[in-house]
Formats: structure tokens, C-alpha cells, sequence
């Protein structure tokens, strides 16, 4: 693309012209590409400080697209040694004395499988590309996660590119170009309800009601701005890989609970650029997709966030100034089984040792590369001092999302803005929690 620029029109139109400008053309052919790319050698080293003149040398751990966003004046990239994040070690002993016992039925679900890591890495390879995806996308479902995480605050931020290029209105932590279009405050608590690694001796559930039927519940709701203040989300997932969740919506200018249909989770969540299925990636619903194992591939992720409340800079305030990793990733493809689905697939990098999702790359109908979704995680410092301490603070914890709409040009900014906790849980806390009668108070 060429420039022409007038004497003194200044480095920030240079960068909104040849960075965001440009991230929409990108096909499916230059997502293959892409994940074809080697990696740098050798990677960027711990201390390492990447600049824009930088950049090019480690296109290859960097998105297409989200690259544009990152190639820009005073960028800076702080590369920090890979963490080596193994899961709490009543995990590892549920995956020791479940062996390989798990296998994957005719139809791709997982059977005799109970706790811990369902399938060995070892096998990926020995398997077909089908099958080996299939096996990494049911390790994701079931990786240590405790009982679950909540937020009581996290905030959704709708940011649009500016004319000039300049910053117009920003939040906190928006720290670059862009303008916030709409902000919206929410509460967010996942509970896992069966094949809890630490609960063998009551057959790895709690002992709650469903827990037999459902495998996690999810609560949403929103605190602010006042038109969606109250509206509330509980998600249901079920234990049995083809039964649909049971999605139940609370709105209080209706006064009603609404039961949500499956083709709803495909549509823009809240008028973000995340839907309810892929808000950290890929929302674990396995059945849904054809799978595809694509190999191995570095990739620049914040695993170890340094910041209480993530910062961001770039053309659209959508790049963390953050502490970056060489993290080694899983690549598997997901393929819709719904035709009408407006997306055509996903290419999901998930962190080989955590199995976080780090990147999901979108391609709609067009071929094109639509949507990126960047992923944010922080470890907390280990509480060694009572058994439960131990397990609350041994999981990654989600620090916030980028959903960025290549084709619109937009960003969604999804950032905790209180602590992300995994809390020992009693079945009366969870019973109460997701009550119908919690779902009617939008509390």
C-alpha cells in the first residue's frame, strides 16, 4: 500500500494508515501461510525488548492481522522466559491413576473417562489428524481448572478507530489510539460440578443437584450502564457431549426468563465482537465442530500477565503492554456442523502445556480472516499455607480477551478489573448461586 502524506502530517496517521488499515485483507490462504511461517531462530530472548524495527524478525509468532495492529511507532514487546506452568498435582495423580483409559466413541465424544488429562500428548500422533483433534479439544475441556473461576467485575469495551488516527474518548488502560463506543460492566462465575480431580473419594462431582447431569454452570450478569443493568445469563452444560446447553436469559425490561436456542450462541454477544461461543476462544462445546489436528507452532502470548488490570496501546488501544511468551501451541481446526453458521472455521492455538486457548483465528463465509480473539492469563502467587489454598491459586488465570473485527475495522476489550479467583466452593454456595431465584434478582 502506498502513503502520501503531506509534510508534517505526523507518525500516528503513518501508523493508522499502513497498521489497522490494512488488517482486513487477509484470506484463509494467508492463515495457512502463516501457520506455515518457522519460527525465529533463535527466539527472542528473556529481557528482550521488541521494537517496531523488530517486528518482521518474529512475524511468525504473531497473527496475521493482529500483526498490523502491533507494527506501530513506539510499540514495545517485553519478551519473558517461558514459565513452565504444570497443574496441581492432585491433577496429575487423577491423570496417573486414570492411565489412558479414556477413548473416543463413534461419534468424537469421550468415554471412561472420570478425572484428569483424558488423552495422552503421545498419542496425537499415532492417531489420525480427526481423532488427534478431537483428543486435544476434550483435554481442553477437562484441563485443571479447580471449581471454577469468578470475576465480580470485568469490563466490556467497545472501541472504533478514529478519522484522524488520534485518540478520542479512552478509558483506563487504554493507553493508545481509538475511541470507546460503548462500555459495559458485568459479574462472571463458572462452577465445574463433576470430574473434579480433588473430590475422588465422592466420585469426582459435588454433591449438588445435576451434578450427575450437568458438567459446569455458568453466571452472567451485568451491573452497568443502567439500560442492561440486571440482565443475566446462567449457562447449563451438560455432562452428555450431544445434548445442547440450556442457556436461560433473565431480562428486566421483560420481566421474564427467556430460554436462549442454540443458533443464538453464534450471534454477537451483547453487540461485542465475541459471541457466547468463543469469548475465551472456544467455548468447549466439541460436538459442534469437525476437528482437524494442524500440528505444532510458537506463538507470543501473555501467560504471566505483570499488570492488576491489563494496559493496552496501538491504533485501536487492543496490543497489551505486557509481559510476552514463546509459548508452544497446540493447532487444531473446528469446522461448524451448522451449515448456516456464519463462520467457516476457526483455527484454535492452544497452549501445549496449560491448554489455554491463546489465539483463535476466524474465517467467515468469504474465505476471509473475520475475527481474531487474543487471550490474556496471569498466575497467581502460590499459597502453599492449607490444601485448599494450594488448589485456588495453582490454575491460569483468565485476565482478559481482544475480539477484533478485521472487517469492521472494531475491538472489543474484555478486562478483569477486580481479581480472578478460583474458590473452594460447598454445595450450599453453589446451590444458592444458581438458584432460579438468583437468576430472577440479576444480582
Amino acid at each position: 500500500m502506498k502513503i502520501f502524506c503531506i509534510r508534517g502530517c505526523g507518525l500516528i496517521l503513518l501508523w493508522w494508515m499502513t497498521g489497522a488499515a490494512q488488517a482486513a485483507g487477509y484470506s484463509r490462504a494467508d492463515v495457512d501461510a502463516w501457520l506455515k511461517l518457522p519460527s525465529p531462530s533463535p527466539l527472542p530472548a528473556a529481557g528482550t525488548v521488541l521494537g517496531q524495527t523488530d517486528l518482521e524478525a518474529v512475524r511468525g509468532l504473531i497473527a496475521p492481522g493482529y500483526f498490523d495492529y502491533a507494527n506501530f511507532p513506539g510499540i514495545k514487546l517485553e519478551i519473558e522466559a517461558t514459565g513452565d506452568y504444570q497443574p496441581h498435582s492432585i491433577y496429575q495423580a487423577a491423570t496417573q491413576q486414570q492411565g489412558d483409559r479414556a477413548e473416543l466413541d463413534s461419534a468424537g465424544g469421550v468415554t471412561e473417562y472420570r478425572a484428569g488429562q483424558p488423552f495422552n500428548p503421545q498419542r496425537f500422533d499415532d492417531v489420525s489428524p480427526a481423532q488427534a483433534g478431537l483428543m486435544i479439544a476434550w483435554n481442553y475441556v477437562y484441563r485443571w481448572q479447580y471449581y471454577g473461576y469468578k470475576l465480580d467485575t470485568l469490563d466490556m469495551t467497545y472501541v472504533q478507530p478514529t478519522a484522524d488516527g488520534k485518540p478520542g474518548t479512552l478509558v483506563p488502560g487504554m493507553e493508545g489510539g481509538g475511541t470507546v463506543d460503548r462500555k459495559l460492566v458485568q459479574q462472571y462465575h463458572r462452577v465445574y460440578l463433576s470430574h473434579l480431580a480433588m473430590l475422588p473419594q465422592q466420585g469426582y462431582r459435588v454433591n449438588a443437584s445435576n451434578s450427575d447431569k450437568r458438567y459446569y454452570k455458568d453466571y452472567v450478569t451485568f451491573l452497568e450502564p443502567f439500560d442492561v443493568q440486571g440482565t443475566t445469563f446462567v449457562v447449563e452444560r451438560a455432562l452428555a457431549a450431544n445434548e445442547e446447553d440450556q442457556v436461560n436469559s433473565y431480562l428486566p425490561t421483560q420481566r421474564r426468563v427467556r430460554r436462549l436456542s442454540a443458533e443464538e450462541r453464534a450471534d454477537s454477544f451483547m453487540g461485542s465482537n465475541f459471541t457466547l461461543d468463543d469469548f475465551e476462544g472456544f467455548s468447549g462445546r466439541v460436538m459442534d465442530y469437525e476437528w482437524t489436528y494442524l500440528g505444532v507452532k510458537d506463538v507470543l502470548h501473555v501467560s504471566d500477565s505483570k499488570e492488576n488490570v491489563l494496559r493496552f496501546v496501538g491504533p485501536q488501544s487492543n496490543v497489551a503492554l505486557d509481559h510476552w511468551q514463546v509459548r508452544s501451541c497446540l493447532v487444531v481446526e473446528l469446522k461448524p456442523r451448522w451449515a448456516s453458521h456464519p463462520m467457516s472455521a476457526k483455527i484454535l492455538l492452544i497452549d501445549a502445556q496449560t491448554y489455554n486457548p491463546a489465539l483463535a483465528l476466524i474465517i467467515n463465509r468469504k474465505d476471509q480472516l473475520w475475527r481474531i480473539i487474543q487471550t490474556h492469563y496471569q498466575r497467581a502467587v502460590p499459597d502453599n499455607s492449607t490444601p485448599e489454598k494450594s488448589m485456588e491459586t495453582s490454575p491460569s488465570r483468565w485476565r482478559g480477551s481482544v475480539g477484533l473485527d478485521l472487517v469492521a475495522n472494531t475491538t472489543t476489550l474484555a478486562r478483569a478489573t477486580s481479581q480472578t479467583l478460583f474458590p473452594t466452593m460447598s454445595e450450599r454456595e453453589i446451590e444458592r448461586r444458581f438458584s432460579l431465584s438468583s437468576l430472577n434478582e440479576g444480582r
